[in-house]
């Protein structure tokens, strides 16, 4: 149970992604004293009967559009995502999480629900479908790994807690797991992506003025400074006085870096949001 809050930040590192682009619910050194710490554990109130939940299949799936640069950075530790070969086996330590993180966004994008069987690793390309194995009480499980980490040392897995019910370990922090890797992601197009992976609009809000003659001037002179084909760029009033002057980037990773970039350059601070 090692995960904190998904922050919707942005920052970029040459050579390798910043880990608050896309990666998820981890808190690191970076984000600490930014937002309130919460704690984890089951669901208050359980409404699923995890023993009677079926055991997914493994199927194949294409490549997520989130969750997989060459690298990515995590408190000073660069991680390479790479390939991994069918019944590709690891042994370790698995941790779990759960009520914290449930319904914020995964690596992949996708919302995290603490009730289906879902993992996290560090580095298998998502998202990729592996069995898991309690090596203390020999059930498995196969679950669909979609989001990054455990970064504890030590730690291979970081499972739902849906999951670690299952296993047999959910009233404990960790356990030693194996596991083995079933069906990893493809290029090929003919595959249909899971629907909740579809990634979601992110939002720049440049500044917030109290009139709208005002904003309306703001964002026309961003409007001249961005090509129209990769954003676009709004006023919103927020209903108390004053009006937002936003900007929505093209859903591109590329784009999305480089007109946060742009808007640095014009000299402001854009805060990043994601459009539900």
């Amino acid at each position: 149970m090692s995960r904190t809050l998904f922050v919707l930040g942005l920052g970029f590192l040459a050579g390798c992604s910043n880990f608050k682009d896309w990666l998820g619910s981890y808190e690191t050194s970076e984000t600490k004293g930014l937002i309130q710490e919460v704690p984890d554990g089951p669901p208050l109130i359980s409404s699923v009967n995890v023993a009677t939940l079926p055991e997914p299949e493994a199927k194949p799936e294409p490549l997520s559009r989130y969750g997989n640069p060459e690298s990515y950075l995590v408190d000073g530790v660069t991680y390479k995502v790479k390939p991994v070969k069918l019944g590709f086996e690891e042994t370790g330590i698995a941790s779990w999480y759960g009520r914290k993180f449930h319904g914020r966004l995964t690596s992949s994008g996708e919302p995290f629900d603490m009730f289906q069987f879902t993992a996290a690793h560090k580095t298998i390309p998502i998202p990729a479908w592996i069995r898991v194995t309690n090596l203390e009480n020999d059930k498995s499980l196969v679950v669909r790994v979609n989001d990054r980490g455990p970064f504890k040392e030590g730690r291979v897995l970081d499972l739902s807690w849906a999951a670690a019910e299952r296993l047999g370990f959910s009233e404990n922090g960790t356990v030693e797991v194996s596991y083995e890797v079933l069906k990893i992601p493809t290029a090929n197009p003919s595959l249909i992506a899971n629907p909740l992976a579809e990634v979601p609009q992110s939002v720049f809000q440049v500044t917030a003025v109290s009139t709208e003659e005002q904003a309306q001037k703001l964002a026309s002179q961003i409007r001249s400074a961005i090509p129209k084909e990769q954003a676009s760029v709004r006023v919103a009033s927020n209903g108390f006085g004053l009006f937002r002057v936003q900007v929505l980037p093209k859903l591109d990773l590329s784009i999305e870096r480089a007109i946060y970039e742009k808007l640095v350059m014009l000299g402001w601070s854009p805060q990043k949001s994601i459009m539900k």
